[in-house]
């Protein structure tokens, strides 16, 4: 009866003084009593002494439960949502019905058109709501798309820890996703979608750029909306005009349409890139066999690691850090073994991806409407973006940069079809060091 009369320290302690102060005759219950006598509070304190060593013990062990299950891999709480607990096994096994929605979650948000709000909208109206029956907060889903759980990996009080179920999304998505959600961290601008936000900075002041919109009546009764960029002039002095969305919109499609590959190329490119593919998938084998090498040496030292941690050697906190820090890099060195085993050396699928971008470019630039998607390619083909008097500043980045010298203007007047009469010569080939850097025609 004593534990459950008081299971802590102060409780026990504020009905001793009670009894001392007379605010408590006594304490009688059907199995035993206590008298208000030194006797008397001496027992209930030993009592309460065993309540609380009881209380401390079973804490103890529900702690070492919880961390023995964490280490085998499974989690020990309530499933995340697209999971469920498996109350024969004690595990966690796939939702069969809500993962396919969490999956799509992802992919929704990884395009970037999504926010944490619509999300949630899309949830809800699957009816997939909060315990309270409402929509799932802001909050819940960005902690959600931030959950390494869906990649398999258990995150136990800042450890890091391989768990037996199931993933749902990819390493290559959850990344994804990150990327996004980094940018929406970012400072929000009055609710508005302006798509080349946290594009370019001012090339005289450094400043950032921000944007506006206005609104002009017509008397025919039309009222346009115009977008304009400028300067936030919060390092003093600044003279740089504004830029209409227009006219940078403009400046990023001519410099999309420079690293346009001719559609007359794509036959050659694609099949040397086939010839590559056959070459490293002959070097998968030995690289394969380095890789895991490299997983066993790190295996090893998490072994050591955990050898000084329990020597004492290490504190606990050096030890998460450093444990996390390896135990990454075992998954990276597990990733890259499956990638090399099914994919060959992992350099040639980002090789295809950024060839058929280079094909779309066109496309992109073609799209007067769809500014988020000019805004998104050229922010993964251009780099150190800066406004000078109205003018957008940039360089390509690695691989761009070779097809504007190869497919670029030299000259404003060259038109599209006067680059696709180019030819490549016939040992024009892949095989370079660096993935996106290719020899370039002549």
């Amino acid at each position: 009866m004593s534990d459950r009369l008081a299971r802590n320290s102060i409780d026990g302690g504020k009905i001793i003084y009670s009894l001392d102060t007379g605010k408590l005759i006594d304490l009688k219950f059907p199995s035993f009593w206590f008298e208000n006598s030194p006797q008397g509070k001496f027992v209930l304190n030993i009592a309460f002494s065993q309540s609380k060593y009881y209380i401390d013990n079973l804490s103890e062990n529900v702690k070492r439960g919880m961390k023995h299950k964490v280490r085998i891999g499974v989690w020990p709480v309530q499933a995340p949502l697209g999971y469920l607990n498996d109350k024969l096994t004690k595990t966690i096994v796939v939702d069969p019905v809500r993962h396919k929605l969490i999956k799509k979650c992802f992919e929704m948000f990884a395009t970037g058109k999504h926010s944490f709000t619509s999300v949630s909208d899309y949830l809800f109206k699957l009816d997939i709501k909060s315990r309270s029956n409402k929509k799932i907060k802001v909050d819940t889903i960005k902690r959600m798309l931030s959950n390494r759980f869906y990649l398999g990996i258990l995150n136990y009080k800042g450890e890091l820890h391989k768990g037996i179920h199931k993933p749902i999304i990819s390493k290559t998505l959850f990344e994804a996703v990150q990327k996004v959600i980094s940018r929406f961290e970012r400072p929000r601008y009055n609710g508005h979608d302006f798509p080349f936000i946290g594009l370019a900075r001012c090339g005289e002041c450094g400043g950032a750029i921000t944007a506006e919109s206005h609104s002009r009546k017509y008397k025919n009764g039309n009222s346009p909306t115009f977008t304009y960029y400028r300067c936030t002039k919060k390092f003093g002095v600044c003279h740089q005009k504004y830029i209409s969305e227009i006219n940078l919109a403009k400046q990023l499609r001519k410099s999309v349409r420079n690293i346009t590959i001719p559609s007359e190329w794509k036959e050659t490119w694609l099949k040397l890139l086939e010839q590559d593919k056959i070459t490293e998938s002959v070097k998968a084998t030995e690289n394969t066999a380095l890789t895991e090498t490299e997983l066993q040496t790190t295996e090893i030292k998490l072994s050591k690691l955990l050898d000084t941690y329990l020597d004492g050697v290490v504190n606990e906190e050096d030890y998460k850090n450093k444990k996390n820090q390896l135990f990454n890099t075992k998954l990276n060195l597990q990733e890259k073994i499956e990638q090399i085993k099914t994919n060959g050396n992992n350099w040639l699928e980002p090789l295809e991806h950024f060839i058929m971008s280079a094909f779309q470019a066109q496309k992109i630039a073609a799209e007067k409407n769809e500014l988020q998607n000019l805004s998104n390619f050229a922010r993964s083909a251009c780099s150190n973006f800066f406004l000078t008097d109205q003018h957008l500043q940039f360089s390509y980045n690695l691989g761009y940069s070779t097809l504007h010298s190869i497919c670029g203007s030299p000259h404003p007047a060259t038109s599209q079809s006067e680059k696709s009469k180019r030819v490549l010569p016939a040992d024009f080939s892949f095989k370079v060091n660096s993935p996106l850097v290719t020899s370039p025609p002549k």
